[in-house]
């Protein structure tokens, strides 16, 4: 603590000129025996009043000046200085007042004995509220007791432990409630000794106890019980034993390894490897290698994937010394946190496991496409069972499309290009119930001339070159059946007319016919177009819009379903296998990861297409990069991982793209919509809570108000 916390500042301040009255006047009002003489602010001197009562007692007049009884010795310390500083100070000038200046050497206030007393009795209380906070706040029982041995002090948490009550506690003689203590304690007093960690059984708990002396002035008047639980210390051993015996079988199980193994801490530093790494790098000691980064040691191993990326490594085909090894790597996590990363290297008889695994690939792909097929034909009771996914959004539109082929409603199936529409058409068709026939029309694949008659048939003799005794049309032909109208967004104006007619009505008439034909068809719709866009542009009708948009159903692209690439891979393969006579047994890794980071703006028909040239030509009994279409630049993926390549930027990069797309999707959806949520929602296939969460995500709402504004 400083003095300036403990310094008297109403003081008597007088100059040179003051009379003896003045001086007496101050004293006799502030109450005090010295006061301070200054010029100028400086301090020039000091008078007590015992100066002046010897002056008045050898007859000097009361109005006299000051100076000649001014004492020029006067001791003084800084206001910033510690309280042992200033008493030290005081001490040492036999003085029992001190005058205190500040930075400006000038006075402060003034330090009497009575302040520097009640400073040392503050410093003191402040210390003894500390040592019990700091007690009480001890994860360790602390007990303490006098001389003779009673209880002067405990913490909360030696009632805890021992299971005391403190009401009675305090000033008790230690015997009767902890007699186990008496003797260590008595101990302690005797010699002055600590009496360290003590085994003492209480209350059938087992506690690790110290005995330490207190002193007082060279004498021991007291002691202090420390106390800790020693369960604490057993668990530690028996978990530090555990680990012990787990290190020794990993290290035991490392050297069984037949091939390489390493184990490298979060930050890329060595702490186990096998003698198989070591003979790989030509390390002769263990020594030379742990601790060591392992780019130093092995920088061919792209190590980084998995300590920077938190990415599994599962196979890499790497050149380390001129010799062909096989690198698999993963992180190592415990409790979410990441640890580090084990590397595996095969490198041994290379050659003999490559045509293993090649057999064994082609064996178990076999198997999987065999048995798939067979628990589809005979047991999968599921309408989609033929659809190839395990994604968590497909499985969800599968049970979608169950629910609305049960229904009698339209429905409409919007999604890109390529990604399937009329195979889950088909599927609700045949999921309905219906007794009718599954009839497709592709409205922007027939010539405008022609839709009508295509829809609603013609009489006999309707035109010229007509079929004798008419043709039927597309609706008649799906009568108590289904009508799936594939590219709606592409039919002309006229005929949405007449097709809005034939929904509300059930009933049409042949071209150059008189009579009216009833029928009973539900409709299917499917389009890769913004219909409500084409509605506002004026293209397409809304009333038609909102008799075949009763069910939507939004089948996501083949970006968001990536885990599907390597089902539909081998779907694909063994598809094109029976319409040829090779035997492909599937894709590589490095393929199906080039996949994976593609986009795929052609979805599911692109996939197979680029399957299919590749199929062709792959001279291999695999499909590796190099068969590949060379237009797909995006595909050209590094084959091998090295340090200086980084896939996860491809892969970082290709998140951000789809990122990318999915806002500018969102952003037009609501531009169509007018900013109407409810209504992007159902345009976009999707939740209003998932479309909020987008909106945030892309900071969307800003760009909108900027476009509004700017229309």
């Amino acid at each position: 603590m400083k003095v300036r916390s403990f310094t008297t500042i109403n003081f008597v301040n007088l100059s040179l000129k003051s009379t003896i009255r003045e001086a007496i006047s101050a004293f006799l009002e502030q109450r005090v025996d010295i006061g301070c003489i200054t010029e100028n602010k400086k301090l020039t001197g000091i008078i007590h009043k015992n100066s002046i009562y010897r002056a008045l007692l050898q007859n000097t007049s009361i109005d006299d000046p000051i100076r000649p009884l001014m004492n020029e010795s006067v001791i003084t310390i800084h206001k910033d200085q510690s309280l042992l500083e200033a008493r030290d100070i005081m001490l040492k000038g036999n003085v029992s007042h001190a005058v205190v200046l500040d930075h400006h050497q000038e006075v402060f206030g003034i330090m009497t004995k009575t302040d520097l007393v009640n400073s040392h009795m503050a410093v003191l209380e402040d210390t003894i509220n500390r040592m019990k906070s700091l007690i009480e706040s001890l994860q360790d029982a602390v007990i303490t007791v006098d001389s003779n041995l009673k209880i002067t002090t405990f913490n909360q948490t030696a009632l805890d432990l021992l299971q005391l009550n403190g009401k009675h506690l305090l000033n008790a003689p230690i015997d009767r409630f902890l007699p186990p203590f008496r003797r260590w304690l008595i101990e302690t007093l005797k010699t002055g000794t600590i009496q360290d960690a003590k085994r003492i059984s209480f209350n059938n708990i087992t506690i690790i106890a110290s005995f330490i002396p207190i002193r007082e002035i060279n004498r021991v008047s007291g002691a202090m019980v420390v106390l800790r639980d020693v369960t604490s210390y057993e668990n530690i051993a028996n978990e530090l034993e555990t680990t012990k015996r787990l290190k020794k079988i990993l290290d035991s199980a490392l050297e069984l390894a037949y091939d390489g193994v390493a184990v490298m801490d979060k930050a890329g530093h060595l702490t186990m490897v096998n003698h198989g790494f070591m003979e790989l790098f030509h390390i002769q000691h263990q020594d030379e290698v742990l601790g060591q980064h392992i780019t130093k040691i092995a920088p061919q191993i792209p190590a980084q994937l998995s300590l920077e990326f938190n990415q599994k490594m599962e196979g890499e085909l790497i050149p380390i010394h001129n010799q062909k090894c096989i690198v698999a790597q993963m992180p190592i996590y415990q409790d979410g946190q990441m640890l580090g990363a084990i590397i595996k290297i095969i490198f041994r008889q290379l050659d003999a496991w490559k045509d293993i695994l090649l057999h064994m690939d082609k064996l178990e792909s076999e198997i999987s496409y065999y048995r798939g097929e067979l628990y589809r034909i005979s047991k999968d009771p599921h309408p989609f069972a033929h659809v190839i996914s395990q994604n968590p959004q497909m499985e969800k539109f599968k049970q979608d499309a169950v629910i609305a082929a049960k229904s009698f409603s339209n429905v409409i199936i919007t999604g890109e290009s390529g990604t399937g529409k009329e195979l889950f058409a088909e599927g609700i068709h045949n999921e309905s119930g219906r007794k009718g026939a599954f009839i497709k029309v592709n409205c922007g694949a027939i010539p405008d001339e022609l839709l009508e008659s295509e829809f609603f048939g013609y009489a006999d003799g309707a035109f010229t070159g007509a079929k004798k005794g008419g043709k039927p049309g597309k609706f008649e032909l799906a009568h108590n059946g289904t009508l799936f109208l594939d590219e709606i967004g592409d039919m002309p104006a006229s005929l949405q007319v007449k097709l809005l007619r034939v929904l509300q009505e059930q009933e049409f008439e042949r071209i150059g016919a008189t009579k009216t034909t009833k029928v009973n068809v539900r409709i299917i719709s499917a389009t890769n177009k913004d219909l409500i866009q084409l509605v506002n542009q004026g293209k397409f009708r809304e009333d038609l819009y909102y008799r075949i948009h009763v069910i939507q159903l939004h089948i996501p692209p083949l970006r968001e379903r990536l885990d599907d690439i390597p089902l539909l891979c081998t779907h694909f393969i063994h598809k094109i296998n029976k319409k040829t006579n090779k035997n492909i047994i599937g894709v590589s890794p490095q393929v199906i990861r080039s996949f994976q980071q593609y986009l795929w703006p052609g979805n599911i028909r692109q996939l197979e297409n680029v399957l299919e040239r590749a199929f062709h030509f792959s001279q291999t009994n695999r499909i590796e990069m190099e068969h590949l279409p060379k237009e797909l630049n995006l595909l050209q993926a590094p084959v091998s991982i090295s340090p200086k390549i980084a896939e996860p930027t491809t892969v970082i990069n290709r998140k951000q793209s789809i990122n990318q797309t999915e806002k500018q999707v969102v952003l037009q959806a609501l531009l169509a919509c007018q900013g109407n949520r409810s209504k992007t929602a159902e345009l976009l296939g999707i939740s209003r809570t998932t479309l909020y969460q987008k909106i945030k995500k892309y900071h969307i709402m800003e760009e909108l108000e900027v476009k509004f504004s700017s229309s």
